[in-house]
């Protein structure tokens, strides 16, 4: 029997999802989206609330954000706590030694110079779709390492291109140069990729078919019209041709979910 969900419809789905994250596969899912059992003998299962993948996520941007800020904190200075909506000094931190704080600074920028590639990583994947949070980061990224470099040099001692400062250096300069490539050559806003899915098994095709046939026949065709109007807006927007509508709009309710990602791949024919 369907199950009420609040999760993407497929009408939702083929109206938003962009052209970087478009997986046919999901297709069906999304027209399934109701129906728990025809979802599991596909393999897969509703997703409800946050993923551990997101949690993860979350967890690898503190440590970025950690290194970023440790980075520029090693000459110690005031410390704040904000209560109440009241922010107030609460004390100073001691500077670190330089046998200490300028290691630990170009170790934090090395984590940072990884989080840059990340970001680079992140935009190319997307099609040069740009994110307002790795744009903060790849800005915050060139102010601290210009202050960090100001640190070691003027308050460490050290000379501006000494071995600790490389990563500094390397983390900075990147970020400056990928910085201008996303704002000159980003395609659009990054819009986030619909996850309401995770595989659980091994797909039955044939027990599906089953389950589809049996079916009543009024909800059947409810279904295969949704899945319709939904290949039909992928088209008009560009991210499938009439080749791929009519190859996915042959195949049979939940079939989609055997198109390989190879196929996928191939993305839209045109990018706004």
């Amino acid at each position: 029997m369907p199950k009420a969900n609040q999760s993407t419809n497929v009408r939702t789905w083929s109206k938003t999802v962009p052209s970087y994250g478009l997986r046919l596969s999901d297709l069906d899912l999304y027209v399934l989206k109701n129906h728990d059992d025809l979802l599991r003998v596909l393999g897969y299962e509703r997703v409800e609330g946050s993923s551990p993948r997101a949690l993860v996520g979350w967890a690898v941007h503190m440590v970025f954000l950690f290194a970023l800020v440790g980075g520029v904190s090693t000459l110690g200075g005031d410390m704040f706590s904000t209560y109440g909506g009241r922010t107030v000094r609460t004390g100073t931190a001691d500077p670190l030694d330089n046998d200490i704080g300028v290691p630990l600074t170009s170790w934090c920028f090395a984590v940072v110079l990884i989080g840059v590639v990340l970001v680079a990583v992140r935009w190319l994947r997307s099609d040069r779709h740009r994110d307002g949070m790795e744009i903060g980061y790849l800005v915050a990224t060139v102010a601290c390492g210009a202050l960090a470099l100001g640190q070691l040099v003027s308050d460490r001692g050290l000379d501006a291109f000494a071995a600790p400062s490389i990563p500094v250096w390397a983390a900075a300069v990147c970020a400056a140069v990928l910085l201008a490539a996303v704002l000159l050559f980003s395609r659009g806003r990054r819009v986030p990729v619909p996850n309401n899915f995770r595989q659980i098994d091994t797909p039955d095709p044939q027990q599906a078919i089953a389950l589809v046939e049996a079916l009543e026949p009024k909800e059947r065709d409810k279904l295969l019209g949704e899945r319709r109007r939904a290949i039909e807006r992928l088209r008009e927007r560009g991210l499938i041709d009439a080749a791929e509508a009519a190859h996915v709009e042959s195949l049979p309710l939940g079939a989609s979910t055997t198109i390989a990602p190879a196929r996928e791949s191939h993305g839209p024919r045109s990018v706004s």
